[in-house]
């Protein structure tokens, strides 16, 4: 039997539960609402779980109440779109996207995985010396266009190709190298950006993260021509960091970009971290993620196509 005190203890948790969901829902663009936020999809299985089981003990007001906290967090979680796809009769290109984890050793393994995804571009974070000496080594016959810059602190970057570079160079945004390059595909020219942005496990690099994807938006947009973004960014599509870049840059994620690619677990994580991005000219016909052996993140490939209009 529900007593007085027990009901009384229910709309309490009831309300400590909706008063939760409204935070996650409604936040401003803070620190610690970030980190919360990054897992709406797991608040949202969690609210629901709790709804369930309030359900069966016949706490209705727990129920109702846990119930509107998941449908509150799940409706925030979408990916942003800037421009809509139409169809591509273009020339293809496929990329690949690994962050490998610094500490790794499995450096045969990931070459091996690079080399079966079939990739003409691979962008790859956390590229220590390490890392750098064996993925050069491994994939200079497949490969032999690269530009690598080897850090000690986790946010080394390479950008190996199948295809010449007609440009590449090093862009340094808030103290971590971004890769630009240059390529023809199809008599095209198109311009591919590598980039690691800041972990935001503090207020400081939050605010760091920040600036380096108000940066990459404001050098996407300096120039009109068919663009890809490809990497780690630390953020979640329902990030507003996120949302500000497609909106600043006209850039949108590519179908399929969903794919959840943090932390790795076998052949699940929980939040994507890793995204493909491209301008207007682009379409893709999808994104699939894979394992990377040894690695905290799952690996992205994507296929795609410039439209038959692009210049």
């Amino acid at each position: 039997m529900i007593t007085g005190r027990s009901r009384s203890r229910e709309l309490i948790c009831a309300t400590i539960a909706l008063a939760l969901a409204t935070a996650l829902a409604l936040s401003p663009d803070a620190y610690l609402p970030m980190l919360a936020r990054a897992f709406l999809l797991q608040w949202a299985m969690g609210f629901a779980l709790l709804a369930f089981v309030a359900a069966l003990r016949k706490y209705w007001w727990m129920a109702l109440s846990a119930l509107a906290g998941s449908l509150m967090t799940v409706v925030q979680v979408h990916v942003p779109v800037v421009h809509a796809a139409g169809g591509g009769a273009g020339p293809h290109l496929r990329i690949a996207q690994m962050n490998v984890l610094q500490p790794n050793l499995r450096h045969a393994d990931v070459v091996q995985c690079a080399l079966g995804s079939g990739a003409d571009l691979i962008a790859v974070q956390e590229v220590g010396p390490e890392w750098a000496a064996a993925l050069s080594r491994g994939l200079a016959d497949a490969y032999p266009y690269q530009h690598v810059e080897p850090r000690t602190n986790c946010y080394g970057i390479a950008l190996f190709s199948r295809v010449p570079f007609t440009h590449v160079g090093t862009i340094t945004v808030g103290g971590s190298p971004f890769i630009e390059a240059m390529i023809t595909v199809g008599g095209r020219s198109m311009r591919v950006l590598a980039v690691h942005a800041s972990s935001p496990i503090d207020y400081g690099q939050f605010r760091n993260r920040n600036a380096q994807l108000r940066a990459l938006a404001r050098e996407v947009a300096s120039q009109c021509m068919p663009t890809i973004v490809v990497g780690d960014m630390n953020t979640v599509h329902w990030d507003h960091a996120y949302a500000d870049l497609c909106i600043r840059s006209g850039l949108s994620p590519l179908v399929g970009t969903g794919e959840r690619s943090w932390p790795s677990m076998g052949p699940l994580a929980l939040i994507p971290l890793d995204h493909v991005l491209a301008s207007a000219e682009i379409v893709s016909s999808g994104v699939d993620s894979f394992r990377l052996p040894g690695s905290d993140h799952r690996g992205l490939v994507a296929d795609l196509q410039l439209k038959a209009d692009a210049q």
